[in-house]
Order: structure tokens, then C-alpha cells, then sequence
């Protein structure tokens, strides 16, 4: 009865999902590019997001934080997981997420920006894209938006140095006691579609969100990643793509 009442519970997610489309999608538009995001990984949880998106197929981008790799044999497995799955693309969070003192670490841009660097040879990343930790700041294409002054500096000298500084345009927020998400399936979803057709992103007609690894401990099937992403396919306006490609 569960399984069935699941069933059931999806396919009304998916129909209303169709018709609030066709309400808000004119025919003819333009392609709305989604982004998917999660940061702070490894953590308990990047093993259920690594075996969601080989089953699915999709492109993600994760942020890493160099001190969980090094510190903790499970999360440097799942980092592996990371390294090898092929649509995932592992760019840059800061080695030590400040250690969660986010004004003392960006008063010392000296160390903040060593911080970033250490992870980038670290980890490896291919890519010189980094996400600030506890910050919503961009610095691409000569284009700049902070969301507070503290970090400013930071941003400023990475992008110097050839960085680009990514935020995010939404986020899924979670409960710090467990991880589990604040907002449902159907409420992001409904989220994305206006902001595919608002002019409140950082880039029209693309929408970045930000989600964290800790989010998703339940497995493949249960899992409301798994649920949004089925939503986002329902409709063909919306392609899944990495950050290094953005924007598009």
C-alpha cells in the first residue's frame, strides 16, 4: 500500500507540474538551463547523489572541501566515487569551509585566498571555478555581485587570478539537525519554473541551485533528488547543465 500510495503521490506531483508548464511556458521560448549544485562534499550523503546521477544521467557540478577528504577515509572514498563518475564535474569550496567563522576568515584575505588555492592543488580540480563558502558572491565575465562586504577582497583577488566566483540563484534549504530538506519536491520545483522566466537571476534563462551533500541520505529511490530531477525532465524547456558552461 506505501509503494502504491508513493505511485500515486508521484504521478500528481508530474501532472500538476505539466500543467502549471503550460500555464507559464509559452510556446516558442527559450530554453531555461539548470544547474545543479551541491556543496560541502564529501559528505554523509555524496554516495546517495553519486549512485542517483549514474542512474540518471545528468550533469551536476559539486564544491569540495579538501579538509573532509583528507580527514576521514569514507568521505575520501565517496571523493573517488566523485572522480570517476562522468557526470559530475568537482570544482572548488574552500579547504577548510573557514572553519565555519566565515567574518574572521575573509578579514584575513591573505589566508582566505591560500585557503582556496591549497584546495585547488590539493584536490587536483581541473577547473579554476570556486564557490565561496558561507558567501553568495560573482565575479564572471566582468560581471560582479556580492551579497555582503565581508568577503568582497577575497573574491576580487581570485578573480585575478583567473577564477571565476560562483553563487547560487536559489537554494534548497535543510534542517541542520538531520539534513533533510526544508522545502518539498513540488515547492522547488515550482521555484525553478518562475525564476526560468523572472529577471531574478544572476543570468536570464538560467537558473543555478544551491544544495548541500547532507541533504540526501535516503537511497536512490526514496530520495527527493531523485523526485526533482524526474519533475525538471517532465518538461523538455529545462536542460540539466555544469557550471563550467555556464551561462548559457
Amino acid at each position: 500500500m506505501k509503494k502504491l500510495y508513493k505511485g500515486i503521490a508521484g504521478a500528481f506531483l508530474l501532472l500538476s507540474a505539466s500543467l502549471y508548464s503550460q500555464k507559464t511556458i509559452t510556446s516558442g521560448s527559450d530554453k531555461c538551463y539548470v544547474y545543479l549544485t551541491f556543496d560541502d562534499g564529501p559528505l554523509n550523503g555524496s554516495e546517495n547523489i553519486n549512485d542517483i546521477i549514474l542512474k540518471e544521467k545528468i550533469k551536476i557540478s559539486v564544491f569540495m572541501v579538501g579538509e573532509h577528504v583528507i580527514k576521514d577515509k569514507q568521505m575520501d572514498t565517496y571523493a573517488k566515487y566523485y572522480d570517476q563518475n562522468p557526470y559530475i564535474d568537482e570544482y572548488n569550496h574552500s579547504f577548510s569551509h573557514a572553519n565555519d567563522h566565515y567574518e574572521a576568515f575573509y578579514n584575513d584575505v591573505d589566508k582566505s585566498v591560500k585557503d582556496v588555492l591549497y584546495n585547488q592543488m590539493l584536490l587536483k580540480l581541473p577547473y579554476k571555478i570556486v564557490r565561496l563558502p558561507g558567501r553568495n558572491i560573482w565575479r564572471l565575465g566582468g560581471r560582479s555581485k556580492n551579497d555582503v562586504t565581508n568577503g568582497i577582497q577575497t573574491a576580487d583577488q581570485l578573480a585575478a587570478l583567473g577564477y571565476k566566483v560562483v553563487g547560487w540563484d536559489i537554494e534548497w534549504q535543510h534542517r541542520p539537525a538531520d539534513g533533510t530538506p526544508v522545502q518539498s519536491v513540488s515547492e522547488m520545483y515550482t521555484s525553478v519554473q518562475k525564476l526560468c522566466i523572472s529577471d531574478k537571476t544572476f543570468t536570464g534563462n538560467n537558473v543555478v541551485m544551491l544544495i548541500h551533500d547532507e541533504m540526501f541520505q535516503k537511497n536512490w529511490e526514496e530520495s527527493e533528488l531523485k523526485q526533482l530531477i524526474d519533475l525538471l525532465r517532465s518538461d523538455p524547456n529545462y536542460i540539466f547543465e555544469q557550471m563550467r558552461f555556464y551561462p548559457q
